[in-house]
């Protein structure tokens, strides 16, 4: 069942406790987000709740499936969309940098 303002209750949560340094509640909270947002939902707020998750991942020192998040993230945006085109840069950049880091 479809629960989107439970899904952004849980993306609040879920990244107040990243702030609070709790990424296995963030991960968590985020992960159940993401399964509830899946049926209505636009793109845009799925790849909001990928990318939360893709940072809450790296925070916490899960760099490989920080990548794959901020992929899925990437892949719910429309690069033909001026300010999406925008915030795919801004997540590719992130990306690489992680990257670059598992390469080092």
């Amino acid at each position: 069942m479809c629960k989107l303002g439970k899904a952004w209750e849980l993306n609040r949560e879920g990244m107040q406790a990243c702030n609070n340094g709790e990424f296995d509640k963030a991960e968590s909270n985020l992960k159940t987000a993401i399964q509830m947002s899946q049926c209505k939902s636009k793109k845009i707020h799925r790849a909001t709740l990928h990318n939360n998750l893709a940072v809450v991942l790296q925070m916490s020192g899960k760099m490989e499936e920080a990548i794959h998040a901020y992929d899925l993230a990437i892949g719910f945006l429309n690069p033909g969309h001026k300010g999406q085109a925008a915030l795919i840069e801004r997540i590719e950049s992130k990306r690489e940098q992680l990257i670059q880091q598992l390469a080092a």
